[in-house]
């Protein structure tokens, strides 16, 4: 019987160990987590900054269309690859309350959406711009499966040719007025939908090669 007794109060000390080791590392998880939302949150702020002053310089200073493009073109590639990283920090629940910086990346990205039609009128250039407006944080399975196939065949549409398209996903249902604005300004009803040079409109499952014809048009893509 002492034997049993020694063994549960053992058993006992173990398991409040184990839990209160297990409520700490707990504690600085949650904590790290804060920090990096904020990081992140404040990331998104300068670059929001950063984009409002690089399309006021080019405008301004005059500032060649091989240079405006080169700076609209690292700049998207940026945002895009944070916001890739975004989505999975979203989707594997290691970050939580994205709310907001989902905000931050889709005003950005209206921004950039706005910069690029611009440049492609004053300097005729020849690059493509496909807008990939789609539905976040949905519950719809077979919604969410279609948005995964557009936003993997996009992927890898831009992967093959980085240098003629430049990507712009927006998520037009959190809430920012501008983008809100800016669905209804082009009659779009209908996601997720791939846009083409705000004149082609994907909104149903196609091939690779069938997307890569629709942006370069019959003649041979580059």
């Amino acid at each position: 019987m002492r034997m049993s007794k020694h063994a549960f109060w053992q058993a006992l000390v173990f398991t409040i160990i184990i839990f209160s080791l297990g409520m700490i590392l707990g504690f600085f998880l949650e904590l790290r987590q804060s920090d990096r939302v904020y990081a992140n949150l404040v990331n998104s702020e300068l670059n929001i900054l950063d984009e409002q002053l690089r399309q006021r310089i080019i405008s301004d200073s005059n500032v060649s269309c091989d240079l405006a493009k080169e700076s609209m073109f690292n700049f998207a590639d940026k945002i895009y690859e944070d916001a890739v990283d975004l989505e999975e920090s979203d989707e594997t629940g290691r970050i939580t309350d994205l709310g907001a910086l989902h905000k931050r990346y889709d005003l950005l990205r209206t921004l950039l959406l706005f910069e690029a039609e611009k440049l492609k009128q004053r300097c005729m250039e020849d690059f493509h711009i496909i807008t990939y407006l789609y539905l976040y944080n949905i519950e719809d399975i077979v919604l969410n499966s279609k948005q995964s196939y557009f936003s993997r065949q996009l992927f890898d549409l831009k992967s093959e040719y980085p240098e003629d398209i430049i990507l712009i996903p927006i998520a037009i249902n959190t809430d920012v007025a501008s983008v809100d604005l800016l669905v209804k300004s082009r009659n779009l009803n209908s996601y997720p939908v791939i846009v083409i040079d705000g004149k082609n409109f994907v909104t149903e499952f196609s091939t690779l090669d069938e997307l890569t014809n629709l942006v370069f048009g019959n003649t041979s893509a580059p």
